[in-house]
């Protein structure tokens, strides 16, 4: 209605009168930059809270979750871009990566110091900026793209344990009863494939 405060269009209204003419798409790049930093320290030699198994189910398990749940949301609310470019705004993909990415490195490394976590949060807060000063996403669709991707995040901490050991019983079944997979690449007559082949 008439008068009514719409804080999205508030922050919008501010973006336009400070940055009329940002269009630098650093946030395409800046959303990984947690991920990154996080499997660098490991490649590196860093001792997270967990090996190397642990670590890449859970982030395997949370980025399921997150692309799950965004373009469940995203294809369901249907919003506009700010932009008016498409209608699949809330969430932001963009930021629920870049916040995922961050509650997992200050999860996995906080141990260590603090400060990492403070520093994958800040590259996570300066991706969500970043939508919102490239008129790509609405402030609420900011916001419900970091909650996303922190519960994710949390939710894949959680029950990828059980995960793990649920593919570890079912490829040591394989070991037991000397059950064999094979997988090939195969090329005929102009054809590529893949040729699968089980031994019992």
């Amino acid at each position: 209605s008439a008068g009514k405060p719409n804080f999205d269009n508030d922050i919008r209204l501010m973006r336009f009168n400070s940055l009329p003419d940002h269009h630098l798409h650093y946030d395409d790049y800046l959303q990984y930059s947690p991920a990154v930093l996080m499997l660098g320290l490991k490649v590196c030699g860093y001792k997270g809270r967990s090996d190397w198994s642990r670590m890449l189910v859970s982030d395997a398990f949370s980025a399921a979750i997150m692309a799950a749940s965004v373009n469940a949301l995203k294809y369901s609310v249907k919003r506009m871009r700010p932009d008016g470019s498409r209608r699949n705004s809330f969430p932001s993909g963009h930021t629920a990566t870049a916040f995922l990415g961050a509650e997992l490195f200050r999860h996995y490394y906080r141990h260590l110091s603090p400060w990492y976590g403070v520093a994958a949060y800040t590259f996570a807060v300066a991706t969500g900026f970043g939508r919102i000063f490239n008129n790509r996403h609405w402030f609420a669709d900011v916001v419900c793209g970091a909650g996303v991707g922190i519960l994710a995040a949390r939710l894949a901490i959680m029950f990828s344990p059980y995960v793990r050991d649920f593919f570890a019983k079912r490829l040591s079944l394989f070991k037991k009863d000397n059950t064999s997979v094979f997988l090939s690449p195969m090329v005929e007559d102009n054809t590529a494939g893949i040729s699968f082949s089980m031994r019992f």
